[in-house]
């Protein structure tokens, strides 16, 4: 059924997770570590970071090594988020020149204060394995026409989708004007730009900055933001009693 690794599940999953180590994302990501949750859960995983760092040892006995990206700055978007997709760009680079993508059905980027159930995300996915597809997360506000929209805690591409965009996204970086904008908001434009389908699903993701997040609702696949160590432990207790 699957051509990925789906050494834990079907269908494969490979997350990743930009972080800073030495600001609340490096303890953050050593908590999800510890308790073999988020990103760890995954079939496949790595963590992305400027400096060097080492979060430990994972349950699958792999030790976990932030590899290493530029330090490029985050200036202001258009509408005043942050303006990080030159680094995203620098970072993707490096997810296709890493090439671990194309032994997974799907690829999650996740942010660190993300909480990331796998095994719910990958029922919500399973009959667009194949596809080449992305999935839109958010509909805040449906009279926009800037939504429906990817949001960038948890962002969900199929395989055939990381190749389209291991192909293409040079056209993007030549062609869009993505200088004023958040990394989301250019994948986004990116992959529809590149032809990609979209994938409507407000279910992977609950998050405070779109619709809301209730770790207790069992139909959502992630929820964010939870920024300490606690607060994600907590979250990710309640979504596991569900």
């Amino acid at each position: 059924r699957s051509w990925g690794l789906a050494i834990k599940g079907y269908p494969s999953l490979y997350c990743w997770s930009l972080f800073m180590p030495s600001r609340y994302e490096g303890p953050l990501l050593k908590a999800h570590l510890e308790a073999n949750a988020g990103i760890f859960s995954c079939d496949g995983y790595d963590v992305f970071a400027a400096e060097a760092a080492e979060l430990g040892r994972s349950r699958d006995g792999i030790d976990v090594r932030a590899i290493l990206v530029p330090n490029i700055r985050v200036g202001l978007t258009q509408d005043g988020t942050a303006g990080n997709t030159k680094l995203f760009m620098a970072v993707w680079d490096q997810v296709i020149a890493g090439n671990r993508f194309r032994n997974y059905d799907f690829t999650l980027k996740v942010d660190p204060d993300a909480v990331l159930i796998p095994w719910r995300v990958r029922k919500q996915v399973e009959a667009h394995t194949g596809e080449k597809a992305y999935v839109v997360n958010c509909n805040k506000y449906p009279n926009s026409p800037n939504f429906p929209m990817m949001y960038g805690a948890v962002e969900i591409f199929t395989s055939s989708a990381m190749v389209a965009y291991a192909q293409g996204s040079w056209k993007c970086g030549r062609q869009l004007p993505w200088v004023a904008w958040g990394e989301d908001y250019y994948m986004t434009h990116c992959l529809d730009f590149l032809g990609v389908s979209r994938i409507a699903d407000y279910n992977v993701l609950g998050d405070d900055v779109c619709m809301g997040a209730n770790c207790s609702d069992s139909n959502v696949g992630s929820f964010h933001p939870f920024k300490n160590n606690d607060a994600w432990l907590k979250c990710w207790g309640e979504a596991m009693r569900k």
